[in-house]
């Protein structure tokens, strides 16, 4: 994956945890609405046992920076749990997501205390699937007035559109 992308993938990844708890409750923040654009977790993404899927909507500033940054070439789900974040981030491991076809060289899982939020962690894999570049952030957030962990599993469309020539 290039590191532009990566870039805009930790972006991406950063605002949607430092919007989303915002005030203690991302339910606030998110408004009604549908679970998601998709039905379902994609068939290549392991499911989180326990997790149900849960009707999340994106905070309204992270999808118009997602709209700008990638022409609506993205879908996403969001689901609940009572694990932990850090159980979250450890079910996503390298080694599981690489037996599901993703690579890590974008980052894989992290904590993301260092971003200055705690109980929350995010995780960013890539894949090549014939000429497409496929981006997945997941979003994993604590919300302590629920007392439950939150998970938005976003899919980015990242394939370089190529340059014209003159």
């Amino acid at each position: 994956m290039k590191r532009p992308f990566r870039a805009m993938l930790v972006s991406l990844a950063a605002m949607v945890l430092l919007m989303a708890p915002g005030c203690g409750a991302v339910d606030s923040l998110l408004g009604g609405g549908s679970a998601g654009t998709v039905p379902s977790l994609w068939s290549d993404v392991p499911p989180l046992e326990g997790a149900t899927k849960a009707d999340l909507q994106l905070p309204a500033a992270t999808r118009i920076f997602i709209q700008a940054a990638f022409q609506g070439k993205l879908e996403f789900i969001a689901y609940t749990t009572a694990k932990t974040p850090q159980e979250v981030q450890q079910f996503y491991s390298r080694e599981r997501m690489q037996s599901a076809g993703w690579n890590s060289d974008a980052g894989g899982c992290m904590d993301a205390a260092s971003s200055g939020v705690a109980n929350a962690a995010f995780c960013l894999f890539g894949k090549r699937q014939g000429n497409r570049d496929e981006g997945l952030v997941i979003v994993v957030s604590q919300n302590e007035q629920k007392t439950q962990t939150q998970i938005f599993y976003v899919r980015i469309d990242i394939t370089a559109t190529p340059t014209p020539q003159p």
